[in-house]
């Protein structure tokens, strides 16, 4: 036999008893580095699918080519293009992640920001910088962090402050 009838959640089925208070500064710093990756991805991957027949005008400055055959040179921009569908998607991750479970103030998603702000540091670190300046490390991980960091007193305070006890 089976029961149509549905079962209402027990008092301890929630994470919390009362929303965490996250603030709205903190949310819009993660979503727009998730913007930020989103929009790097598309500037990046917009040179390789512009033009399919060019050889080194797609490699990334500072990229040593000589020797290269052209279809070798097309090679590493199609690679290329692949990591920025890679970069633009944790960009949408981040922004879905930042407007729906961060926003709540639920604690996974504190770290899984966290991930995605030191993915962006440690891009700019270990691209040396030379594909963009001063400003991917800005915006690939500093802007998410700052909202880590803004928010981090909301998401780990003690759960009897939470629950106002």
């Amino acid at each position: 036999m089976t029961s149509n009838r549905r079962l209402s959640p027990g008092p301890d089925s929630t994470v919390s008893t009362s929303p965490r208070e996250i603030p709205r500064l903190a949310v819009a710093l993660v979503v727009l580095g998730g913007v930020i990756w989103i929009i790097a991805a598309l500037f990046y991957s917009a040179e390789v699918l512009s033009c399919p027949t060019c050889g080194d005008v797609v490699v990334a400055p500072g990229v040593d080519t000589t020797g290269y055959s052209v279809a070798a040179i097309r090679a590493l921009a199609w690679d290329d293009l692949y990591a920025n569908l890679y970069v633009g998607t944790v960009g949408l991750l981040a922004i879905a992640i930042g407007l729906t479970a961060f926003r709540r103030g639920e604690r996974w998603a504190w770290l899984a920001i966290a991930v995605f702000a030191l993915a962006g540091i440690l891009t700019a670190v270990i691209d040396e910088l030379a594909w963009g300046g001063w400003y991917t490390f800005l915006f690939l991980g500093l802007l998410p962090l700052a909202g880590l960091v803004l928010s981090g007193p909301s998401f780990f305070r003690s759960s009897s402050k939470v629950a106002g006890g």
